[in-house]
C-alpha cells in the first residue's frame, strides 16, 4: 500500500479530528474514503468529457451507423415485447395465486 503526505490548513484539519473523534474512526478512513469517491467523480467527468469529444468528432469511418428510424422503430418492439412480457408474469402470478386460493377454500 503506496503512503501519501499532504498538508492541511489548520480548519481542515480541525474538521477532520472533530469528524473522525465524534464517529470513532480514523482520519486516514476518511481521507481514503473522500479521495475514492473524488476519483470516481473525477473519472465519470473525463468520460464524460471524451464522450463529447468523439461525438462531435464524428463517427469513425470504420464504426456503423444506424438511422434514427430504425432505432425508434427497434426501441419500440422491445417496449412491445416488455409491456407483452409483464402482462404474462402478471396473469402466470395470478393463475397461481389463484390454485393456492382453491386449494385452501372448503367444499
Amino acid at each position: 500500500m503506496a503512503m501519501l503526505t499532504l498538508r492541511l490548513s489548520d480548519e481542515l484539519n480541525e474538521r477532520l479530528d472533530w469528524l473522525a473523534q465524534r464517529s470513532g474512526r480514523t482520519k486516514s478512513h476518511f481521507v481514503k474514503k473522500m479521495i475514492a469517491q473524488s476519483i470516481e467523480d473525477m473519472e465519470d467527468q473525463v468520460l464524460g468529457e471524451l464522450a463529447i469529444k468523439e461525438l462531435l468528432a464524428g463517427p469513425p469511418d470504420d464504426r456503423e451507423t444506424v438511422p434514427w428510424e430504425q432505432v425508434k422503430a427497434e426501441l419500440r418492439e422491445q417496449e412491445l415485447a416488455d409491456r407483452s412480457n409483464a402482462k404474462s408474469n402478471k396473469r402466470s402470478k395470478e393463475s397461481r395465486s389463484g390454485t393456492k386460493k382453491s386449494s385452501n377454500t372448503k367444499n
